[in-house]
């Protein structure tokens, strides 16, 4: 009986230990095979190998196939959207830390060179005949102060030369000087009365001279002439959305008011003048208008809120845009409100002088005005992006870039003041565009 007990029991214990190793044996495949690394090809997904190698199709080598069962869920961390400073991309970025200073406060808006209005002349006939000869045929001909423009044939000097000539000839010394006096007021020059004394003929076809310098500037659709395009001045105001100055555009350093610039009077450059050869005139009738380009309006839209930068004798520095070089200081000596579309703006002027033509009409122009000093917490302005209404910096920190939400109190040119919406301390990146992927969702905290 001892020896069938002692039998079964070794045979129990048998079993007992086979069933362990199989066991074990299945925990370890279980095991394995959660840890076995698929192989894939980035070109086509669709191949799939146990084992490292190349694509059947593309030939490249296969790269590991990592299991994200479980892992990197879809959220709006910012774990995916920056990356480490170690990295390439990061470790590139020039940081910056808050400056507490005072800032001159600068306006910056955009315009135009226009004309001077008070520098538009016109030229009327003082008798009336017909055009013999005409020397000015084009808009924007440029014409000199003496410079003939017409030989015209008129009755009226006919007249005016015979009775000088027949005063001189009978001897009416008193009456000479009312002879010459009505060939004057008739638009003749001391030369050409002078001429007909000396040598008692009469000129049936007489020069007439201009009496200003200028450009000949005739506007399409007025007649034998152009006149002052606006009574306000050169400007024609149309819509445009003015505004205070917003964060809406970062990157941008001129005030949304001065999106468009005042615009220009409308005249055909390449367009002949109205006046032919042949063509009769009337005594009076404006024959040209000339503007003459000495003095010029620097000429920009306003926002309400801008206004106290640009007050009346205010000096401003206006400074071409296509020339940076070119730059002139002038003080304001208008400044002419406007209601439009439920918007409030102001076309402010300012006079400059263009005795050496280096100012040219149409011109676009750059006019910064330096006001009051205001005291922050300063940062560019690319250092601040804005997300919908708030604004957000990135500041580093534990080796990588984090966002955290900022304030702005006040702008200045290409500076943003953020007052205490950061500690002094902190550095923050220059440029906040380049850390941001502009499909990415960003979780901001709060300092």
């Amino acid at each position: 009986m001892k020896k069938i007990l002692n039998g079964s029991f070794a045979i129990i214990l048998v079993l007992v230990i086979l069933v362990l190793l199989s066991c074990n044996g299945k925990d370890k495949k279980a095991v394995g095979g959660a840890e076995s690394t698929k192989y894939t090809c980035s070109m086509h997904p669709q191949i799939i190998r146990n084992e490292p190698g190349l694509c059947p199709i593309c030939s490249m080598n296969l790269v590991p196939l990592n299991n994200h069962a479980g892992h990197n869920a879809v959220n709006d961390s910012l774990a995916l959207l920056v990356k480490p400073t170690n990295a390439s991309v990061i470790s590139s970025i020039k940081t910056i830390t808050p400056q507490s200073r005072e800032q001159a406060h600068e306006i910056r808006v955009k315009g135009i060179i226009n004309y001077d209005t008070n520098n538009w002349k016109s030229i009327s006939a003082r008798v009336s005949g017909r055009i013999e000869r005409l020397y000015v045929k084009y808009n924007y001909e440029a014409v000199s102060k003496g410079q003939k423009i017409m030989d015209i044939y008129s009755p009226d000097l006919v007249n005016a030369q015979q009775e000088l000539l027949f005063i001189k000839n009978n001897a009416e010394p008193d009456l000479m000087e009312t002879a010459k006096r009505k060939l004057r007021l008739l638009g003749a020059t001391e030369q050409q009365i002078s001429a007909v004394l000396r040598t008692g003929k009469i000129n049936y076809s007489v020069s007439i001279y201009s009496p200003y310098s200028g450009y000949v500037a005739e506007q399409p659709g007025t007649g034998l002439s152009g006149g002052i395009p606006n009574a306000a001045g050169g400007t024609v105001i149309s819509s445009s959305s003015s505004g205070s100055s917003t964060m809406s555009s970062m990157g941008k350093s001129e005030s949304s008011s001065s999106a468009k610039a005042p615009a220009l009077p409308d005249i055909s450059t390449s367009s002949s003048i109205k006046l032919r050869e042949g063509q009769y005139i009337s005594a009076g009738q404006k024959l040209f208008s000339l503007i003459n380009a000495s003095q010029v309006w620097a000429e920009f839209y306003a926002a309400p809120d801008q206004l106290n930068g640009f007050k009346k004798g205010t000096m401003v520095e206006i400074q071409s845009v296509d020339v940076p070089n070119q730059k002139a200081i002038v003080p304001v000596s208008l400044i002419q409100p406007y209601y439009n579309q439920g918007v409030n703006y102001s076309l402010v002027r300012a006079t400059v002088s263009n005795s050496d033509k280096t100012w040219k009409v149409g011109q676009l122009i750059s006019v910064t005005n330096e006001g009051k000093s205001d005291y922050g917490t300063w940062l560019p302005r690319t250092a601040v992006l804005q997300l919908g209404t708030r604004y957000v910096s990135f500041v580093h920190r534990n080796g990588a870039f984090l966002p955290v939400y900022v304030k702005v109190f006040n702008l200045s040119g290409n500076w943003v003041d953020i007052g205490n919406s950061l500690p002094g301390t902190q550095r923050v990146a220059v440029n906040a565009w380049f850390l941001v992927d502009s499909e990415s969702f960003i979780k901001v905290e709060r300092l």
